[in-house]
């Protein structure tokens, strides 16, 4: 009697984890996916403020090129890991895609 009583609690227990692992990739994605909207932002940001350092030089606002030179690399560089991040992400979906169940 307890051997029976014991596998139907680990029956209970195993169906338990699943949906907690469930649970656990929903938010996983959550986080991925704020992550991924902040990266989006984070680069739009610094793009727009190289946009506003360089129109500053441009106009006279400012003399110093030092700065304007490394809001533009921070931006450049910024875009390229976006550009980058986005490939690996597509590389990924397309790997799973191509899955035979």
């Amino acid at each position: 009697m307890k051997i029976e009583s014991r596998n139907f609690t680990n029956s209970l227990d195993s169906h338990y984890d699943s949906n907690v692992k469930v649970n656990r990739e929903s938010i996983a994605f959550e986080d991925f996916y704020k992550a991924a909207i902040g990266l989006i932002e984070q680069t739009n940001s610094l793009q727009k403020e190289a946009e506003q350092i360089s129109l500053d030089f441009i106009i006279g606002r400012t003399d110093n090129i030092h700065n304007v030179m490394i809001a533009q690399e921070k931006a450049n560089i910024a875009l390229q890991f976006t550009v980058q991040i986005t490939n690996k992400v597509l590389e990924a979906y397309n790997e799973i895609m191509r899955i035979n169940l």
